[in-house]
């Protein structure tokens, strides 16, 4: 194809990979983003071995180990902290990176958007996608700020509540409730905390660790609430609701959570648009395709891979329909495995499922991710 004319709607990880990765393959990007530049969502993510792959091939991968913190793996724990074990995380980005790292969503973001910007695509914050047409020429968008222009392509990648996704295919796909919430909470990094903990309190749910930086982690809990609190509640309901921990957990409870910081509450919502995720020259990616729960750890992942496919196959296709078919290809079979086996695992956490085999599980998703993209 000649050069293509490409717009990247969302400013989040899958946008932003989309418009670096397509930018690398020598297309034409103009991406925008609804919000403004400092309203970054979220407070920071775990990324495993394939998510560092899919930003060392976007050039970022230095970057984010440098603002975050590495780590080796999983400590999994009782409510009180005992019957520890270990789980190594393999290396998928090369011997000499890490398994994982933990990072702020605003570093994260960050470092993305320059190095979209640095590639070549204009980004616009405080705009939207107001309408959008069709037809043999291309796509014309009107934007919320009243400009329009003609792409050859959109990728949609405006998050679990698409309005792309609804203007091409309405009510389908829409999110559902997982019946799972995590409750987070910024505080100091302890020097104990050098995996990613996951610590069973039974009934209780369960809770743990996530490092962030070399001085900063977050602490979660998920669970099976499904209405957000009052945002003044929050930090005394989860105070109560991790009474059943002790060990680390309990310490930073009673020091951190009901000191004034804010805890962020989410639930875990899911997306299954049926596939092909594409209609003419319009494509949906990341969560607004495909959206899962946090058990697997692998929601950013699958967004940020999604993105440097389909700049991938924008670059080597010959046609537009071409590069839609060979990033279906690529992608549906691995997210829908993903997708499938985290949602067992949500599914078994709420039912307390007898025998339920989690390490194997996960185990399985781990060889699959292993695999190139």
């Amino acid at each position: 194809m000649s050069r293509v004319r490409v717009l990247v709607v969302g400013g989040g990880i899958a946008g932003m990979s989309a418009a670096i990765s397509a930018c690398q393959s020598g297309c034409e990007v103009d991406l925008v983003e609804k919000y403004s530049t400092d309203a970054t969502l979220g407070i920071g993510i775990a990324l495993p071995g394939n998510a560092l792959r899919a930003l060392d091939q976007l050039g970022v991968l230095d970057a984010c180990i440098a603002a975050g913190a590495a780590f080796d793996g999983w400590l999994f724990t009782d409510a009180q902290g005992d019957n520890r074990r270990h789980i190594p995380g393999v290396k998928t980005a090369g011997p000499d990176r890490p398994a994982m790292i933990g990072i702020t969503r605003p570093d994260y973001i960050g470092i993305l958007s320059k190095a979209a910007s640095n590639c070549g695509a204009r980004l616009r914050y405080g705009t939207t996608v107001a309408s959008l047409s069709q037809n043999a020429a291309g796509v014309e968008v009107a934007f919320s700020d009243g400009t329009d222009r003609r792409y050859d392509v959109v990728i949609a990648a405006d998050g679990i509540r698409s309005q792309v996704r609804e203007l091409l295919f309405g009510k389908q796909g829409r999110s559902v409730q997982s019946g799972q919430a995590v409750w987070r909470v910024y505080m100091p990094r302890l020097p104990e905390v050098n995996d990613l903990w996951l610590c069973d309190g039974g009934e209780g749910g369960k809770a743990g660790f996530c490092p962030l930086r070399q001085d900063l982690m977050y602490l979660y809990l998920t669970d099976t609430s499904t209405t957000k609190p009052p945002e003044d509640d929050l930090p005394q309901i989860l105070f109560e609701k991790l009474n059943v921990f002790g060990g680390l957990i309990g310490h930073c409870r009673d020091r951190y959570v009901r000191d004034g910081r804010p805890v962020i509450w989410n639930s875990f919502e899911l997306v299954d648009l049926p596939a092909p995720w594409y209609q003419d020259r319009v494509i949906i990616i990341g969560d607004g395709a495909h959206a899962t729960t946090a058990h697997l750890g692998q929601g950013g992942a699958m967004a940020l891979e999604d993105g440097v496919v389909i700049g991938q196959e924008l670059g080597r296709a010959a046609t537009i329909g071409a590069a839609f078919d060979g990033f279906m290809a690529r992608r549906y079979g691995r997210i829908n495995n993903i997708q499938t086996w985290s949602h067992q695992i949500c599914r078994w956490e709420m039912e307390r499922t007898p025998g339920a085999d989690y390490v194997g599980l996960t185990a399985k998703a781990f060889e699959l991710v292993q695999e190139p993209i």
